[in-house]
């Protein structure tokens, strides 16, 4: 019998089709087959489409093709190269013959960001190519898979470079041309990485599951098209190019952890969270192309299952369990690690005559396997949030919110409107926990807290904010430098205390009668009377005095150098800073553009000019000239910043014209629909300054535009600045 059978005998990949004639050149005549229609679906929807919607150029709409291209041309230079200078065995014709250079190339073209640079596309090659195959001794020898190496490399060393802007083409990352209005946010697997609960429905109601299985959201060339990947599965185990349980098992164990993590987050009864993990990011790609490598993968059928469900616990975990968005790639150059080592474990298994240690050893792999998967699941599981306690800090006035999570704690730094600055913990940094600690910081909201200080070189003037009975309270409280309260004014006109229902009020305002009490109480507050019939609003002045005298007490146990405060000298527009230390207080004045003018002590020179520089000024009267000053405030993002010119009436020191210029800002991106709505398409240089002619006396009356809020409000605060200057104008002239 045996002599009517054929052997082959060669370096891996075996290939179990020796009586028909065939070997690894038509596998990997097969395995470019599977890849065409990728290619041409990656070209069609990164480069013609965009084109066609004159979104790119000529080149852009060659570029994914181009990707591809250099990439395969480069491998087999660099293949060529190799085996002409340094491998002179046999004809290097042959070498490459049997060396199948194009597969590494084309494979990493396929799967790095759509903007990538073409000489950082050759750079990834180089690495795949010599160091992932070559150095171990060529096809065949490989341990791991040189295209994911090759990835791998780019995406440590030049990161920023492969998912940055590329102005030839118009592409951004992993956003082709016509995509690239989506990169305020980001690809469907890096929101949800920022959320890995909240996202999925909100991504799903973007794209549709649909979409996501046809292929057309933002990514990379190869990794969008669920479809197309099903469809080379298909052909591939037909021709038993692959083995089909590596990526039957790899996608099946990664559904099937997904939808334990989906399920115990409120997604048991759908299949959409499972689906949305599967369909996108690189998975199916991997699994069907990358994953089965017959070099890099085991043959052993035993060894198989072991590695595939490997590859679906890391891809878990990677997901789930860390910082990676994806995890394919990283999964998959692992499990080359111990692919040999599963080979020669289940081989050793097969011919076991004790099939007790059969099942232990297979049991306890099995048990590896799920832990690490468990892992993933037990990260993801719902965490009880617990609020603590919270305080103000007073170097920046921002409030710090103490959480414990489990036995962790973690602090929540938020502005005065309560938006969220920064989690200490980054693994409580996504938006699902966002929006618990959110909810959690809107049931305890600040009752009082200091909302700006001001200190000049004769006093301390505080703005402190207190919970009355019925509004908000706003109490302005002057200390002199020895920290004494020498002024406490407020209006407490907003309370119901006068109300014809309150019989007990003896018909004293506080904001008449309580101040006086504060001032010559304020060694002991307990003193003031607060029994009026208004009891609840004279408890939040009050209150309102014992938290200024908290932040005097913050400001008296300052040890180091310390700014804590800065304005504008509206007579010569330099900028004084306030700064304190054990020692006590003192001004230095320095120009808008951060050098000292005052004289100071050269042993602390360095550190003033570093406090001065981190802290200079935004938004200031750049320059004043006759009855008119130009201010610059804050515009969009890193727009440049807006200059208005503000004219004002000497007599009567009102603003009699504001003049601004947007035109530099980007609220009229197509994009921005909210701007583009019909009606909406006014330009804040044209909209708001009637308006603040109008309402000087109360800015809070202008109305922002839709759709450029950010730059509306930028000149309702140079309006702000202009009424500050003109209010000092008037103090001078009292």
């Amino acid at each position: 019998m045996l002599e009517n059978k054929k052997f082959t005998m060669h370096k891996a990949p075996f290939i179990r089709k020796a009586d028909h004639g065939e070997n690894t050149t038509v596998m990997m005549r097969d395995f470019m087959i599977a890849l065409a229609p990728l290619i041409i679906f990656a070209w069609v929807k990164n480069g013609l489409l965009p084109y066609i919607a004159d979104k790119t150029n000529f080149f852009g709409m060659l570029y994914p093709l181009l990707l591809v291209l250099v990439g395969a041309a480069s491998a087999f230079l660099f293949e060529f190269l190799w085996y002409y200078f340094i491998i002179k065995k046999e004809k290097v014709w042959i070498s490459l013959a049997k060396s199948y250079p194009l597969i590494p190339g084309i494979l990493l073209g396929m799967i790095v960001p759509v903007s990538t640079p073409l000489w950082l596309v050759v750079i990834g090659v180089f690495f795949a190519t010599v160091v992932g195959k070559l150095l171990f001794g060529g096809f065949g020898n490989n341990i791991f898979n040189p295209a994911l190496l090759g990835y791998l490399f780019l995406t440590f060393a030049y990161f920023g470079v492969m998912t940055g802007n590329n102005a030839a083409i118009g592409a951004n990352s992993y956003f082709n041309a016509k995509e690239v209005d989506a990169v305020t946010s980001a690809t469907p697997m890096t929101i949800f990485m920022g959320d890995r609960v909240g996202s999925v429905n909100l991504l799903i109601e973007k794209y549709g599951l649909l979409k996501m299985f046809l292929g057309f959201t933002p990514g990379a060339l190869a990794e969008t098209s669920a479809l197309l990947c099903l469809l080379a599965f298909i052909f591939l185990t037909i021709r038993k190019t692959i083995d089909w349980r590596i990526p039957t098992i790899y996608v099946g164990s990664v559904f099937v952890l997904t939808y334990i993590i989906g399920a115990i987050n409120g997604y048991a009864g759908t299949l959409n969270y499972a689906l949305f993990g599967v369909l996108n990011g690189g998975l199916m790609f991997g699994a069907v192309f990358m994953a089965t490598e017959p070099v890099t993968s085991p043959r052993n059928p035993n060894g198989v299952i072991l590695y595939s469900f490997g590859l679906g616990a890391l891809t878990v975990l990677f997901r789930f369990a860390s910082s990676m968005p994806e995890g394919v790639a990283t999964s998959i150059l692992i499990m080359n690690m111990f692919t040999a080592a599963l080979e020669r474990f289940s081989a050793k298994l097969r011919v076991e005559p004790n099939k007790r240690k059969v099942v232990v050893s297979y049991a306890l792999i099995g048990l590896l396997f799920a832990g690490i998967g468990t892992l993933a699941v037990v990260k993801n599981m719902p965490k009880h949030i617990e609020f603590v306690e919270t305080e103000q800090d007073f170097s920046t006035f921002n409030f710090k919110y103490k959480f414990l999570i489990g036995e962790e704690e973690v602090v929540v730094e938020t502005d005065k409107s309560y938006k969220i600055l920064n989690i200490n913990n980054p693994d409580y940094r996504t938006d699902e926990y966002k929006t618990a600690f959110s909810e959690l910081i809107s049931k305890n909201e600040y009752k009082i807290y200091v909302d700006e200080a001001f200190e000049t070189a004769v006093e301390l003037r505080l703005t402190v904010i207190t919970t009355g009975f019925s509004a908000n309270l706003t109490v302005e409280i002057t200390f002199n430098n020895d920290f004494e309260m020498t002024a406490f004014e407020t209006d407490t006109s907003s309370e119901t205390y006068g109300s014809p229902d309150n019989k007990e009020w003896n018909g004293v305002h506080p904001d008449e009668a309580t101040p006086p009490q504060i001032i010559e109480n304020q060694d002991d507050l307990s003193k003031v009377d607060v029994k009026t019939g208004a009891t609840a609003t004279n408890e939040a002045l009050v209150n309102a005095a014992r938290y200024a005298f908290k932040y005097i007490e913050y400001l008296q146990n300052i040890t180091e150098l310390k700014l804590v405060g800065n304005y504008q000298n509206y007579d010569n527009l330099n900028f004084v800073y306030v700064l304190r230390d054990a020692d006590g207080k003192y001004l230095v004045e320095a120009d808008k553009d951060g050098n000292l003018l005052s004289d100071v002590d050269e042993g602390v020179r360095a550190e003033i000019e570093a406090l001065v520089s981190e802290n200079q000024p935004e938004e200031f009267i750049a320059s004043k000239e006759g009855n008119s000053i130009t201010v610059q405030t804050k515009a969009y993002g890193t727009n440049p910043p807006l200059l208005t010119k503000v004219t004002y009436d000497p007599e009567t020191l009102e603003i009699t014209a504001f003049e601004a210029d947007t035109s530099s800002e980007t609220y009229e991106s197509p994009y921005n629909e909210e701007w583009h709505k019909e009606g909406n398409d006014v330009h804040p240089d044209e909209a708001l300054p009637n308006q603040i002619l109008e309402n000087q006396d109360d800015l809070d009356k202008v109305e922002a535009v839709t759709g450029a809020t950010i730059t509306s409000n930028s000149l309702i605060r140079a309006a702000r600045i202009a009424l500050d200057y003109l209010a000092y104008l008037g103090g001078k002239n009292e």
